[in-house]
């Protein structure tokens, strides 16, 4: 048994007992409950053993901390804002945890500010807890850094725009500047915007959105998603991202259509039915806006099955999951709905520390 899996257990059941919220103390429970799982995994993340992916990051950030500031751009990875996020951290000493540490916690405090944007103090602690042990939070943060820092900005754009605020688009340009692959997310988020008005009719872009995707299905299931995008490779050229199109035998991968990671895809539409069939309906404002947000972004992860990494491309679209399945519950406003899902949810993230995310955590004491 993993070490780390009583720890989340009893903060989870601390959590569901306080999900009523009728006094302070059971908002202090959920509080404590949430941000306390939250610190020992992080703790965990941030000094576990230095190999693969993190070793390849700690190598970077030791060279660029010993260089003077121009000479930096001429031999990082190409992203300007984490080559200069290295060096700068890099003056503080070149230990790993110079570096890992102030991501880590880059990481969760834009997370909570995101967060508590969209909920109160409570559910914004509900929201941790589930993301404490979610695959596609910790592996990036302990990991695919680059990619962590690119996912938060990202996340921070889609709530200025869903509040209408211009600076969503200083979010959209640094996030590329920390990992090339938020550039993917552009065209999607782009066409949700135009699609998502009440000119348009949001029942309309929502059809529209789940038929692009079931397209997207069909193509990956038919594998002719590699004939219409694996030409992108000539764009990436010979450089750091060609990797990505590689054959996934070459990396003892599993590529091609995968049915379990469709149907986990699934998860927030199943929500979203599951609510309307229970005559608790939710709002095109809210969690209209998000849903159709997240079938598009999903939709990145079909169109790349082909990829040996297509789960990195995923992860834009499911970096999102919990969140907006908490925000429809939110909408609906019973405590009964949220007692459930939270229960699937802590079900399905004890399997997943148990046997997937856990390989990468150990206590740190």
């Amino acid at each position: 048994m993993h070490p780390l899996l009583p720890i989340y257990f009893l903060m989870s059941i601390f959590a569901l007992f306080g999900v009523g919220m009728k006094d302070s103390s059971q908002r202090a429970m959920v509080w404590l409950s949430g941000w306390g799982t939250m610190l020992v995994v992080m703790l965990s993340v941030a000094f576990r053993p230095i190999e693969g992916d993190t070793w390849r990051y700690y190598v970077i950030f030791a060279r660029l901390s010993e260089m003077r500031f121009p000479e930096i751009f001429s031999d990082g990875d190409g992203n300007l804002g984490f080559t200069s996020l290295n060096w700068l951290l890099g003056q503080l000493g070149s230990h790993p945890l110079m570096l890992l540490v102030p991501i880590t916690l880059f990481c969760v405090l834009m997370l909570r500010h995101s967060l508590r944007q969209l909920f109160s103090p409570t559910l914004t602690a509900i929201a941790i807890l589930l993301y404490s042990v979610y695959p596609f939070f910790v592996f990036y943060v302990g990991s695919g850094i680059k990619q962590a820092i690119a996912m938060a900005m990202l996340l921070q754009a889609y709530i200025c725009f869903f509040q209408g605020q211009r600076r969503a688009w200083l979010w959209i340009v640094a996030a590329p500047l920390f990992h090339s692959a938020a550039l993917l997310a552009y065209p999607f988020l782009f066409v949700h915007l135009l699609l998502w008005r009440p000119s348009f009719g949001y029942r309309r872009a929502l059809i529209l959105s789940l038929a692009f995707y079931s397209l997207c299905i069909i193509l990956a299931i038919t594998e002719l998603n590699k004939t219409l995008v694996e030409p992108l490779q000539a764009y990436v050229g010979s450089g750091r991202y060609e990797i990505y199109f590689f054959d996934a035998e070459d990396f003892n991968y599993r590529n091609g259509f995968r049915a379990d990671f469709t149907i986990f895809s699934m998860i927030p539409l199943a929500a979203a039915l599951w609510l309307r069939r229970t005559g608790q309906g939710i709002s095109a404002g809210v969690s209209g806006w998000w849903l159709n947000l997240y079938i598009l972004l999903a939709s990145i992860y079909q169109l790349f099955t082909f990829a040996p990494f297509a789960d990195r491309f995923a992860s834009f679209g499911w970096y999102l999951v919990p969140m907006i399945v908490l925000l429809m519950l939110t909408e609906v406003g019973r405590k009964r709905p949220l007692q459930i899902v939270l229960i699937g949810f802590v079900f399905i993230n004890l399997l997943m520390l148990q046997f997937y995310t856990g390989k990468s955590l150990a206590l740190p004491f």
